[in-house]
């Protein structure tokens, strides 16, 4: 039954002024009464007795009550529903068991009380058609508002990250919590890493393997479907298509949008619920279809971003390998360096994005050397006073040449720092401790140990146990004590390693 409150209030003043009584009932019994009614005529049992009666033949019903006046009903209508009876009778004062007279001396008639009914009924049935309708525009409008929110969301996310797994992931688990799906699901076919499924819990049983669920969901759409040429596809009973009804015993519903750009199909972002009551509305595949179309915009730049760092880095090795070409006694000594950084990131901790950092600061540390003459990087012997000068210029130089290419911003510190000591007395700027950035403080260890196991124009390299203790008698001066410690311990740990497999095997031969 729909909200009757305005209408017990509206029957209530009408019994006011018109001398009747009104009764509102439905399957169940009588909902209201409204009127100065005398429960003994007629009793409620009688009301609720000729109302069953209007509900089961559908019509307008007459009862006579202590043959001196009748109670007339009419049903009453949820569009084509019959859902309960409004019926009325002329009110009575009650004087004694006998008698019954008219509260009114005015006589109603029976033919004008049904004619008031009749208006009434429709009246009401007018009115909840009105209410369902604004109901249903509310629901739809809260709807549109969570998924214009929704899509505000996710967008800002799309346009401000780089492509990731957690992107999409995240993304998918705001659309199943949106939309009215039991799962949301993003499939990438050229790159599984990126997929996203996500599951309600309390249908998690329902399927055994997610995965094989969705890729037959899939491989079973049809290219011929005229849907698919609007880069969508939509099944609201999986029961008329056998491909679909056999890939599970439950009925349910399907949607999927295609995530791609031009001719380029990266995938599909799809939801599937096992509700029948309702379908996919036009908003929802509007939604996802605009999700898409920002996922495949996201992807292409993506792309075209992984290129260009590959160009990068092509360029990078290409400038390493210039600065080796100058100096033969350096050959290798970037990678080297680069390789024992890691080890300290490593056993630091560093996240991923610092350990980058570290990584591309540590391989271009010398690259300002290209631009310091081969006559000086090659010498034989020691550097006078005004030549190195012109090699401390190097890191400089570095930070110079990389300064443009911003995917290595993070990157400068590193490399224009890396010859900084703790104590305050490097160059080119003389920071002391922690004012010089972690990854110059990581690469002064790595570089100094690499330098001293190397070859030199001037001096044969020393052994490793000779160069470790070097590192441990210039920390804290040349070098952070904390971050030679921890290379120390890395290499001996290394070379306990080494000397037991060493032992193992002689042993075994």
């Amino acid at each position: 039954m729909m909200d009757l409150g305005i209408f017990k209030e509206f029957l209530t003043s009408l019994s006011r002024v018109s001398s009747l009584v009104f009764h509102v009932t439905d399957r169940h019994g009588v909902l209201f009464t409204a009127g100065d009614h005398n429960k003994k005529m007629p009793s409620l049992l009688e009301v609720q007795r000729l109302s069953g009666k209007i509900i089961e033949q559908g019509s307008s019903q007459h009862a006579a009550f202590a043959g001196k006046y009748e109670m007339i009903g009419m049903p009453l209508k949820d569009g084509d529903d019959i859902i309960g009876a409004l019926s009325a009778h002329p009110l009575v004062n009650h004087h004694d068991s006998q008698t019954l007279e008219l509260h009114s001396q005015k006589t109603v008639s029976a033919v004008d009380i049904e004619t008031l009914l009749v208006g009434l009924a429709q009246l009401m049935a007018d009115r909840w058609v009105t209410q369902k309708e604004a109901q249903e525009i509310t629901h739809e409008l809260m709807q549109s508002f969570e998924d214009l929110h929704l899509y505000s969301r996710i967008a800002t996310q799309i346009k401000t990250l780089r492509f990731s797994s957690d992107m999409l992931r995240d993304l998918t688990e705001e659309l199943l919590e949106t939309m009215r799906a039991d799962l949301a699901f993003a499939k990438l076919p050229e790159r599984h890493d990126y997929d996203a499924l996500i599951l309600k819990e309390e249908i998690n049983e329902n399927i055994s393997d997610v995965n094989a669920f969705v890729n037959g969901l899939l491989d079973s759409i049809s290219l011929k479907d005229l849907s698919f040429e609007d880069d969508y596809f939509i099944v609201n009973d999986s029961r008329e298509t056998p491909e679909y009804m056999n890939l599970h015993p439950n009925p349910y519903r399907f949607l999927a949008v295609r995530i791609g750009q031009n001719e380029k199909l990266f995938g599909w972002l799809g939801l599937v619920s096992f509700s029948l009551q309702e379908v996919f509305r036009r908003s929802e595949l509007r939604l996802l279809g605009s999700m898409a179309e920002q996922l495949a915009a996201v992807l292409t730049n993506t792309d075209l971003y992984n290129d260009l760092e590959q160009f990068v880095i092509n360029m990078v090795k290409s400038l390493v390998y210039a600065i080796e070409a100058k100096d033969v006694y350096t050959r290798g000594h970037s990678e080297r360096v680069s390789r024992y950084s890691m080890k300290i990131a490593d056993r630091l901790g560093l996240q991923k994005e610092q350990r980058d950092i570290v990584h591309w600061a540590a391989i271009l540390h010398d690259v300002g050397k290209i631009g310091i003459p081969e006559k000086i990087l090659n010498k034989p012997g020691s550097l006078n006073d005004e030549e190195f000068e012109i090699i401390k210029l190097h890191p400089e130089k570095g930070h110079s040449i990389l300064q443009p290419l911003k995917q290595l911003s993070a990157s400068l510190p590193g490399i224009l720092h890396h010859h900084e000591r703790y104590d305050g007395r490097g160059y080119p700027q003389g920071l002391s401790g922690e004012e010089i950035p972690l990854s110059g403080r990581i690469i002064a260890v790595a570089d100094t140990f690499d330098a001293i196991t190397s070859h030199r124009p001037y001096r044969p390299a020393k052994q490793q146990q000779e160069a470790l203790a070097i590192i441990e008698a210039v920390a804290g001066t040349q070098l952070d004590p904390n971050l030679a410690k921890v290379f120390i311990e890395i290499l001996r740990e290394e070379s306990e390693i080494v000397e037991h497999t060493m032992y193992a095997g002689a042993a075994e031969s």
